[in-house]
């Protein structure tokens, strides 16, 4: 056992020893058929900083991992930091230009791949050395490439006999997240903030020793908030490859399983397939990302009266700003809750000024779990951060009681399913169509997706497009969730005063259109 490691310091893969050390027989992980215990994916994790120590892999390297949900997720996670260096993991949807994109803001030295990501990037070996990679470990066995094994460096290692020394404040995680401009940034967390929201979270969601978690949803970014707490009060994880509605209520069935973590649009999925007696292991569904529909909730509520909803709202630059608790879901519904231990919530005018109560303003919050800045970019952090308050970009107002209500997001992104789509990179695949003129991108209200992507078109004189081909084209140059789900043809497209097209004023007039045909 890493004797440095446990009880010596507040550092993310302490999180991980010393459950190890507390039980070390447990179920860790569960994943296709096989379960490691918590004593084994430790030693595993100390295998792998020590391979990555034998590739020269110091504190303060980045180490980037592209992959579907796989248990390598955990040990990469816990393991790299073991050297004081910094864990990025990418979002296994993106297709090679998106990762380019980040890998070249944060530059890893090494990188950890799956199959499918290693085949996006096979004809790319001078452009990644161009940005420092200096190795690549294949999670799979790929024949015909020279990548290292991951699986055969680990068998071949010895542990890691001692950690690097690092501080609270040292960087452990860089987490990419796409603003309003399109452009991905990378939120870096350090080892106290990340032991700051396990403890709290762990705390605020009532999560329990003897858990035993499903993870479908991705790994890389929406369940990440669930994996360090999880670990630090030992739970089982239980990872599925990807969501599929029926396959996850044969898990909860199959694993016992507790608690898991899921969006709205998910649950809504899971709950037109439940079983018709559901699961009595299951007693936690904890959810955030995008608004929970009250009549949604309202039959989640029915259907499953034995489990408890826990909601938090957050972002990938601070995890955890604002929880409801089981019981406010019957006594609070539309809210997302009170600010959790730590939070500090302020909503400001147009002004700058502190709304009045119940007036909607722009929430700004400032919280344990904070990140450190957007990585090597100074200037974008400063846009957000001001004496330790971050500007979230979305608007709400504090009812009476105290619990924030959200109205809605002053970025123009859509969270469609729980995931961010960026207008900008929608419309430039629209554009690129030969027989588009003019495009833009709104996320329109939906009982399904939260938010749908609507595309409004204006084509070229005489031209002639149906939707179907619009969708289709889209979907030969996007991501599956970035394609328009529907595609409105126009004369023309609203400006401002300057010109510009205006994305608002599209989507209110849509909405007022359909207002009025549902009043008809």
């Amino acid at each position: 056992m890493n004797r440095t490691v446990h009880g010596r310091a507040l550092r993310l893969d302490a999180i991980l020893s010393n459950a190890a050390v507390s039980n070390p027989e447990r179920a860790a992980v569960i994943f296709q058929g096989e379960s490691l215990t918590y004593a084994e994916v430790n030693d595993r994790t100390r295998r792998l900083a020590a391979v990555l120590a034998s590739l020269y892999v110091e504190k303060g390297d980045r180490v980037a991992f592209w992959a579907a949900n796989r248990p390598e997720f955990l040990e990469v996670i816990f393991g790299v930091s073991q050297l004081g260096a910094i864990a990025v993991p990418l979002d296994h949807w993106w297709q090679h230009q998106d990762a380019f994109a980040a890998l070249a803001q944060v530059r890893p030295k090494i990188l950890i791949l799956g199959a499918a990501q290693v085949a996006m990037l096979a004809a790319f070996g001078s452009e990644l050395a161009a940005i420092g990679v200096a190795h690549i470990l294949s999670l799979d066995e790929i024949p015909g490439t020279s990548h290292r094994s991951y699986a055969q460096a680990l068998a071949q290692a010895s542990p890691l006999s001692e950690p690097t020394a690092v501080s609270a404040l040292d960087p452990a995680l860089i987490l990419f997240t796409s603003g309003s401009t399109g452009r991905s940034k990378g939120a870096t967390h350090t080892h106290g903030g990340l032991c700051a929201t396990a403890m709290i979270m762990a705390v605020e969601l009532g999560l329990r020793e003897s858990e035993r978690t499903l993870h479908f949803l991705p790994l890389f970014s929406s369940c990440l908030e669930h994996v360090i707490p999880l670990t630090l009060v030992r739970a089982t994880h239980v990872i599925m490859p990807q969501f599929d509605a029926a396959g996850v209520w044969r898990a909860i069935a199959k694993h016992r399983i507790t608690h898991f973590d899921a969006v709205p649009t998910i649950l809504r999925r899971m709950l037109d397939c439940a079983p018709a007696l559901a699961p009595s292991s299951l007693r936690l569904i904890t959810y955030a990302s995008e608004p929970m529909p009250v009549p949604l909730i309202t039959e989640l509520l029915e259907r499953l009266p034995d489990t408890e909803f826990v909601q938090f709202y957050g972002m990938i630059e601070q995890l955890c700003v604002t929880v409801q608790g089981a019981s406010q879901h019957r006594t609070k519904p539309g809210t997302v809750g009170r600010p959790m231990l730590g939070a500090e919530l302020r909503i400001l005018g147009p002004d700058g000024e502190p709304a009045a109560a119940s007036d909607v303003g722009e929430i700004y919050a400032r919280t344990p779990t904070m990140f450190a800045g957007y990585w090597s970019d100074p200037d974008t952090t400063a846009q957000v951060m001001s004496d330790g308050w971050m500007k979230t970009g979305d608007v709400g107002y504090m009812d009476g009681d105290g619990f924030l209500v959200l109205s809605g997001r002053t970025k123009e992104v859509i969270k469609s399913g729980g995931v961010t789509v960026i207008p900008g990179e929608v419309e430039a695949a629209l554009i690129s169509h030969p027989l588009i003129r003019e495009a833009a991108v709104v996320g329109i209200p939906d009982d399904f997706w939260g938010e749908a992507v609507h595309a409004f078109v204006v084509l070229n004189d005489g031209a002639m497009a149906t939707e179907t081909e619009v969708i289709a084209f889209c979907r030969g140059l996007l991501t599956g969730y970035k394609t328009p789900k529907l595609v409105h043809f126009v004369d023309d497209l609203p400006r401002t005063g300057i010109g510009k097209i205006s994305r608002r004023e599209i989507r209110d007039q849509f909405l007022r259109v359909r207002a009025a045909e549902a009043a008809a």
